[in-house]
């Protein structure tokens, strides 16, 4: 097995509104080790309740040993879109594993939406994922995620997927996904692709898939597909 010592990152996001309400205020932070890339938050466009940020990798991710930490905090009354320019990629790890955490916090009446790229799980990688959801009784949340697992004609690597979403210090929603090489085909249906939107304070009908409706509100959102344009 190889040992990898690549440091950790970690990416920050905070928005709030401003004493004079002319426009928010968003604070952003990237921090990683010299030779360690880091997703670097870059606003695209603000307002006097809301902005957008993109969320931009400065190098390969993920590789073994990666430490991906990413905070995102909205504040009462604001909206915060997030974006990404392009997907991710867990590559092959050769013995290796990587880590990628996001920590969400929405404040009273304060509202994300986070359109996430596809997470693809390449052959020999081994990733664990986890997101912890903190939210306000009446915050908004819109959180698209797609998982991909093995590249094109390729196996699949290994994730650990794991999200919690809490609202008013209540438990709502304890998902936990692992899949990998092996997996009975009986889990996915021999599907490859995942997608799932989790919503909270909003619902959109259109979105397709086979719907969850959380108890005390909410929804989760998840279709199986072969390919990721069938999604």
């Amino acid at each position: 097995m190889i040992t990898f010592t690549r440091a950790r990152t970690e990416t920050t996001v905070r928005v709030e509104r401003t004493a004079d309400g002319a426009r928010v205020r968003v604070t952003t932070d990237a921090r990683g080790g010299p030779d360690q890339p880091t997703i670097r938050p870059v606003i695209v466009e603000s307002g006097p309740a809301s902005a957008t940020v993109s969320l931009v990798p400065e190098g390969a991710l993920l590789l073994g040993g990666d430490d991906v930490r990413i905070a995102v905090q909205v504040g009462a009354g604001v909206t915060l879109r997030l974006i990404e320019p392009a997907g991710t990629v867990a590559y092959d790890m050769r013995g290796g594993a990587a880590r990628w955490l996001v920590d969400i916090d929405i404040a009273a009446g304060g509202a994300l939406t986070w359109l996430g790229e596809p997470f693809v799980a390449a052959a020999g990688s081994d990733t664990t994922w986890t997101a912890t959801i903190t939210l306000a009784p009446d915050a908004r949340l819109w959180l698209r995620e797609t998982l991909v697992l093995g590249r094109h004609g390729e196996l699949p690597g290994r994730m650990r997927h794991h999200v919690e979403a809490r609202v008013g210090g209540v438990a709502k929603l304890v998902d936990a996904i692992d899949v990998g090489p092996g997996t009975p085909t009986y889990v996915l249906g021999g599907h490859r692709v995942i997608g799932s939107t989790l919503m909270f304070g909003c619902d959109d009908p259109s979105v397709g898939g086979t719907r969850f409706e959380l108890e005390g509100g909410g929804v989760l959102v998840r279709c199986l597909a072969d390919e990721m344009h069938l999604l």
